[in-house]
């Protein structure tokens, strides 16, 4: 059963598609939004990375740490949200969250960036 729309031995329509495809990519508002997304993305996700919380505990001089000395001292409760962030990010359980996290995020921007017409 071939496909619905594209035929594969039909090279010039597959070259047509593509070539539409990246005429489309090149418009200005376009990049203006591949752009955002990808700049939020990053951002988002190594504001996250600087938090802390590694996969070796908590990095010294860093935000996590900081917390942990004014709010708990010597003394950090098991099962809070700071030991559950902590294990989340030693188990290596935390880097997927957070790039959901950072997808959602992005998207939010990149649909504002369209809608405003940013870039037009």
């Amino acid at each position: 059963m071939a496909p619905l729309f594209l035929d594969w031995n039909n090279g010039t329509q597959n070259l047509s598609l593509l070539s539409s495809f990246v005429e489309w990519l090149s418009q200005p508002d376009v990049l203006t939004v591949i752009m955002a997304w990808a700049i939020t993305f990053t951002a988002v996700c190594t504001l996250i990375l600087c938090l802390g919380f590694g996969p070796a505990g908590i990095g010294a001089g860093t935000i996590a740490a900081a917390f942990q000395s004014y709010m708990y001292g010597a003394f950090t409760p098991a099962g809070g949200i700071f030991a559950t962030l902590t294990s989340m990010a030693m188990l290596g359980k935390m880097m997927p969250q957070a790039a959901i996290l950072a997808v959602v995020i992005a998207t939010c921007v990149a649909i504002l960036v369209w809608v405003w017409g940013i870039g037009r």
